[in-house]
């Protein structure tokens, strides 16, 4: 009986940073409040590195809060009543149009460990190629009549 060999992982898989702060980071400058913060050099040069930003249901409740001027027991009513919406549209197969957000459609739909597995696409406002298109040709879209 063939024994099997495991490899170690810890050469391949990426240095993951998390970041630490006191300060609310505006989503609108995601980007560029994360560009601003210090990071310290990884210890393995060789090892990539990829940085992982969550947000949980605690401080969207606190964003909404914020956003909308209203109470956090209430802004946590409000978000679970919203999550669980979307949460039921996407186990249906739905797809969901959110102008703020964008188009999340379900691509894949399993069920491993007991848990649903939703594979999910999200197409965001204004990241259409024919828009970039024509902005770097500097060209009219439309086709001129002949006289």
């Amino acid at each position: 009986m063939a024994k099997s060999k495991k490899s170690s992982t810890k050469s391949k898989s990426p240095v993951k940073l998390a970041v630490v702060t006191d300060q609310p980071i505006p989503s609108e400058n995601l980007s560029e409040a994360l560009a601003a913060l210090p990071v310290a050099p990884p210890a393995d040069e060789a090892a990539p590195v990829t940085l992982s930003l969550q947000v949980k249901k605690r401080e969207i409740v606190e964003r909404v809060a914020l956003r909308s001027g209203a109470k956090k027991a209430v802004a946590r009513d409000m978000t679970d009543a919203v999550l669980a919406v979307l949460a039921e549209a996407l186990a249906a197969g739905e797809t969901l149009v959110l102008p703020p957000l964008g188009k999340l459609t379900v691509q894949r739909q399993a069920e491993r460990g007991g848990a649903d597995v939703l594979h999910l696409k999200l197409k965001r406002p204004g990241s259409g190629a024919a828009d970039k298109k024509d902005e770097i040709s500097g060209e009219d879209p439309l086709a001129e009549g002949e006289d």
